[in-house]
């Protein structure tokens, strides 16, 4: 009796664990999921229709 009790004891203290873990990264998480920018200032723009100089909706200006 005092193994499984310390099994169970083992599993909640393994899913607690998990939740709180969980809630420490949601929480480093931004608000940017909808509006993304580039990854990286060189990235290619899918959504560019004028060549390099335009940036393009969710881009950064690039000063052409």
């Amino acid at each position: 009796m005092e193994t499984q009790q310390i099994s169970v004891r083992k599993v909640a203290a393994t899913i607690a664990a998990v939740c709180v873990a969980g809630l420490l990264l949601g929480g480093c998480a931004g608000d940017q999921f909808n509006h993304p920018g580039p990854p990286h200032p060189g990235a290619a723009n899918p959504w560019s229709m004028g060549g390099f100089s335009d940036p393009g909706p969710d881009y950064p200006a690039t000063g052409h």
